[in-house]
């Protein structure tokens, strides 16, 4: 699992957040709206975010796609974290080193590829959206959410 917390400690990352005048508290939010950048991608087009993070070449897609995840993370800086636009686009410059820093972990824990992928977003799944208690009788997570909903999008069980 990816913990938010290890991206703050990346000394790229933190330099980077500095210069742009991002504060302590901002820098969680910041880096909460990263991991749920990718993780939203992630759950449109697995494919293909799958492909991005690997340690392949990347294609003329995986850079379509990593400017998709750079453009949607400054959207959700501006709107959801609340920064001005001018931080912002300077903090943008940080999701190069974000993917950087997921593909390196997967590729520690040798789990470069879809399955690995899908369980690293699933864990991050399971760190922001809860439990989700309440959503069955049972309180349980449906079959449809967590890792098995990541899973049912890769093979179509």
């Amino acid at each position: 699992m990816i913990d938010v917390n290890d991206i703050l400690k990346n000394e790229t990352i933190q330099g980077l957040l500095k210069k742009a005048g991002v504060s302590d508290e901002q820098a969680k939010s910041v880096a909460d709206q990263a991991v749920n950048t990718i993780k939203s991608k992630f759950s449109k087009d697995p494919k293909k975010v799958s492909s991005l993070l690997s340690e392949n070449p990347n294609s003329d897609d995986d850079n379509v796609m990593a400017a998709e995840i750079e453009n949607d993370f400054l959207d959700g800086l501006i709107k959801k974290v609340g920064l001005p636009e001018s931080i912002a686009s300077q903090v943008k410059g940080a999701m190069p080193g974000i993917l950087s820093q997921v593909t390196s972990k997967l590729s520690a824990d040798g789990k470069n590829d879809e399955g690995g992928i899908a369980g690293l977003l699933g864990n991050i799944t399971d760190m922001f959206d809860g439990d989700n208690s309440g959503n069955k009788k049972g309180g349980g997570k449906s079959a449809s959410s967590g890792i098995s909903g990541l899973f049912k999008k890769f093979f179509g069980k």
